[in-house]
């Protein structure tokens, strides 16, 4: 189960961050995309953080 801090990898193909490792930093209830995922490294605009489903994520430990 994935929960707040937990270590995860994207798996969502289009993602900046595809196959890197995120910390979780907050799991939502009732929408689409309820995990929001923050990164170090940034993407050319400077956003560090993505919401994904948990179903694009893996727990990594």
């Amino acid at each position: 189960m994935i929960k707040k801090g937990s270590k995860v990898r994207v798996l969502r193909k289009e993602s900046y961050w595809y196959k890197d490792t995120g910390t979780v930093m907050k799991v939502n209830k009732d929408i689409k995309y309820p995990v929001v995922v923050r990164f170090i490294k940034e993407t050319y605009s400077g956003v560090n953080s993505n919401n994904f489903a948990e179903t694009e994520l893996i727990l990594v430990n």
